[in-house]
């Protein structure tokens, strides 16, 4: 089994959420989370102080698949034309709580 992780920014979420329903990946699970990529730093006023701003708001999805469909999890997740980053963390064991079922079954 695999997890896969992707930071993304909040305005490309709903086009990457739509593509994995259509893959018919039953369950996500959404952060928010401020990220410093390749955009660059700008400047806003609070409370009349101008302060730079390097940290944007950003969404993080991860989902956990069976290795056959790790593949294609993050082929979706490249193409929806989002900028952002993907990895791919190995899982060693998936418990479901409420019905025990373990590994691909906890699913």
């Amino acid at each position: 089994m695999k997890l896969i992780s992707a930071v993304l920014p909040v305005a490309g979420f709903e086009q990457v959420h739509e593509a994995l329903r259509t893959l018919g990946i039953p369950g996500v699970t959404v952060t928010s989370v401020f990220a410093r990529g390749l955009r660059r730093a700008g400047y806003e006023v609070y409370r009349g102080a101008r302060r730079r701003v390097e940290l944007h708001p950003a969404v993080r999805l991860d989902v956990v698949t069976a290795d056959r469909d790790a593949a294609d999890v993050v082929q979706v997740i490249a193409v929806a034309g989002v900028v952002g980053r993907v990895w791919v963390t190995p899982v060693e064991q998936v418990v479901r709580i409420r019905t025990r079922e373990r590994g691909e079954a906890a699913l």
